[in-house]
């Protein structure tokens, strides 16, 4: 027995979509067409990484983003925080809450002596030799040949949409601290009547806890428009 028996499940890559709340129509890359009375972005989004030698290929694994989903989970060790912006500060104060934290400054910002103070009193070294390369698990090798050795390490991406598809459709596009996101309203609609954004795409800080209530709550409106038309107009 289907668990959801009126849902169809497309295995494909939505090129564009056209129309107005009630028609619109989703095309595929393999010139497909679909047809849905509303449409629900849930997207994700593009993280954009600072150009060190080895931290790509560690994303996710041994270098992550969110203090709170990985913080405790590296049960009091060291831990590396790279600076990718002027929020990165904030972050390594966050995690010396469950570690030994280093933050290395490599270029991307340079530190106020009033925050640079406020960071060695929480107890957090700050390293301004540029980084080389990420190497190992999570080893930090500098431009002077040291080399630092850590449980984890941090950064904060800034994040463009995964696709262009809400943006030629119309949508509005947000410009936040930590990048771009699909602009919502509380209801989860984006700018686009009977168009609505959920998740990371349409939401900050990123969280996978945090992007499944968006998700639930996107489709709760959703539901609420198709039963009530005229009150999410």
């Amino acid at each position: 027995m289907k668990l959801y028996p009126t849902l169809t499940w497309v295995e494909g890559e939505a090129a564009a979509v056209t129309g107005e709340r009630d028609t619109f129509e989703v095309a595929t890359i393999d010139g497909q067409t679909y047809q849905g009375r509303r449409i629900l972005f849930a997207t994700g989004v593009i993280d954009n990484l600072p150009g060190i030698d080895g931290l790509a290929q560690r994303w996710g694994q041994s270098v992550f983003h969110c203090p709170y989903c990985h913080g405790y989970e590296l049960d009091e060790g060291r831990i590396g925080v790279i600076a990718s912006g002027p929020m990165s500060p904030h972050q390594a104060e966050l995690l010396a809450e469950w570690g030994t934290v280093t933050f290395f400054t490599n270029g991307a910002l340079t530190l106020e002596p009033a925050i640079r103070q406020e960071l060695e009193l929480k107890g957090i070294t700050v390293e301004d030799t540029p980084i080389r390369t990420i190497a190992g698990e999570a080893d930090v090798q500098l431009s002077d040949n040291r080399t630092f050795t850590f449980s984890g390490l941090f950064v904060a991406p800034t994040v463009t949409p995964s696709t262009l598809v809400p943006a030629t459709l119309g949508c509005d596009i947000a410009e936040g601290p930590m990048g771009q996101m699909i602009a919502v309203d509380g209801s989860k609609e984006t700018t686009m009547c009977g168009v609505y954004a959920c998740g990371d795409a349409a939401m900050m800080p990123h969280s996978l806890s945090l992007a499944v209530g968006d998700g639930a709550m996107a489709g709760l409106s959703i539901h609420r428009s198709l039963v009530w038309p005229d009150m999410h107009r």
